[in-house]
């Protein structure tokens, strides 16, 4: 797990959602963004770097031919806490981020933290657990 708080590493938009959700989810991956068209045109940290957020501009046919924006919202551990779906997704930039900050001031970032850890902690703990069956057996 990750334990540092996201912050803005690159001026780049792309680079910097990259070098933040590495290691944390793939979702700004080149591979990710490549096989669904997607580009990153913001990404910022939110809430003392508790919260990640990225706008992003996606294909809406698998032609590639429409496209849409929609921000996406991760915790801590790079889950995806709030995101816009694609057919709901807003004609322009602008329009997005104005939708992404009305969900930011929804998000309680330390209880939305709080979960996390918590998923996060049962999840290696039932890992761990399988691990040890399999090596008693």
């Amino acid at each position: 797990m990750n334990t540092r708080k996201y912050t803005r590493l690159q001026n780049d938009e792309k680079y910097n959602a990259q070098r933040n959700l590495e290691g944390r989810s793939y979702y700004v991956d080149d591979s990710s963004l490549r096989f669904h068209h997607s580009r990153v045109l913001f990404s910022s940290e939110y809430a003392n770097g508790l919260l990640f957020a990225i706008i992003t501009s996606d294909a809406l046919d698998m032609h590639n031919t429409t496209r849409g924006f929609r921000h996406v919202i991760f915790d801590i551990c790079g889950n995806v806490i709030d995101r816009v779906d694609l057919d709901k997704s807003f004609s322009s930039k602008a329009k997005a981020h104005k939708a992404m900050e009305a969900a930011l001031a929804l998000i309680d970032a330390k209880q939305a933290t709080l979960n996390a850890v918590k998923r996060e902690s049962d999840s290696h703990k039932l890992e761990c657990e399988m691990i040890l069956e399999m090596v008693a057996a």
